[in-house]
């Protein structure tokens, strides 16, 4: 069986002959030679002890949790301080708390709402001109999308115990 892959080289299928002259001892000199083949990967790249993921979920659950640093919380409020000013700055600059931030959150919806308008109506015109393209790029782009998120998002294991 296996020996029939070696009858293209001679030099090979000499040594069979020189140490297994049956057909039936070449077969069982072949499958050990496989065997000992695979024990030899298993050895170059040996598998974890088995309880492994075990003792490492334990050591992780009874590892304590990292405390906040000092720094952790300065930089966490100078954040929220500059957004907080930044906000209050836009607010003043648009006009103050009088109409005039009316009047800017008002022409921000119209011209979002325009915009939309115009979204709309350049697709309608790209579905009426080429649907079939449209269609193959849109779903090429889903699915380039969705691999993506696949591969940032860590995998979701259950850990044992």
């Amino acid at each position: 069986m296996a020996s029939d892959d070696f009858k293209n080289d001679p030099e090979l299928e000499a040594l069979l002959a020189e140490l297994a002259p049956t057909e039936a001892e070449r077969s069982v000199l072949l499958e050990e030679h496989r065997q000992l083949e695979k024990d030899l990967l298993r050895l170059a790249d040996p598998l974890p002890p088995p309880d492994f993921l075990a003792k490492v979920m334990t050591r992780v659950a009874e590892a304590p949790a990292r405390p906040l640093s000092r720094a952790d919380v300065w930089s966490a409020v100078a954040i929220i301080g500059i957004a907080l000013a930044l906000a209050v700055v836009a607010l003043l600059a648009s006009g103050g708390v009088s109409g005039g931030f009316g009047l800017a959150v008002a022409s921000l919806v119209v011209k979002l709402r325009e915009g939309l308008v115009a979204v709309g109506s350049g697709i309608q015109a790209l579905w009426a001109t080429a649907a079939l393209p449209t269609a193959l790029g849109l779903s090429l782009l889903l699915a380039a999308v969705l691999t993506g998120f696949r591969r940032l998002m860590p995998t979701a294991g259950k850990a044992v115990s």
